[in-house]
Formats: structure tokens, sequence, C-alpha cells
């Protein structure tokens, strides 16, 4: 594991379960990855924090561009990123 991501979930606290989904093309339709990444993305990474009874506390999402290479450890780490700041925000 990436020291990146190993301090990115460090931070997640501990009573919350961290949920990643790692969406691409012929997992899911274009359709639903143009919804969920706003842009024309093949790969999108979603990470929902969950509290102990299982509800959705916090969300966030990673869309790779076109232009970049996929690579599901910075994917996650992002979109970890993202979820804490919405959670902590």
């Amino acid at each position: 594991m990436s020291q990146t991501l190993k301090f990115v979930e460090s931070n997640v606290p501990e009573h919350l379960r961290v949920h990643v989904v790692y969406l691409f093309e012929g997992r899911t339709s274009k359709n639903q990855l143009k919804k969920i990444g706003g842009t024309n993305t093949k790969y999108v990474t979603i990470c929902r924090l969950r509290d102990p009874d299982g509800q959705v506390v916090a969300e966030g999402r990673a869309a790779c561009s076109t232009k970049d290479t996929p690579n599901r450890r910075t994917g996650r780490a992002v979109a970890v990123g993202r979820a804490l700041a919405e959670y902590y925000g």
C-alpha cells in the first residue's frame, strides 16, 4: 500500500467504515459513468464513509481524466480524501 493511501486512511475515525467502489467502462454503462464523474471519463472511484448502522455519512468521488493512466491507489486516495473533507467540512 502506498504511503499516501496509508496517510489518508489513517485520518478516518475508527467508528466509520470505508467502502470503495471502482467503476469502469464494461462494468457499468457510459451514461452512468458520465452522471457519476461529470465528465467523459471511463474510470470512476467512489468512496462512501458509513457509520456503525450502515448509513452513508460522507461520499467522495475521483474521476480519471481521459488523458490520465488509471491507477486504483491514486483514485482511492483521492476519493477517500474527498469523503473525509465532506465529513469534516
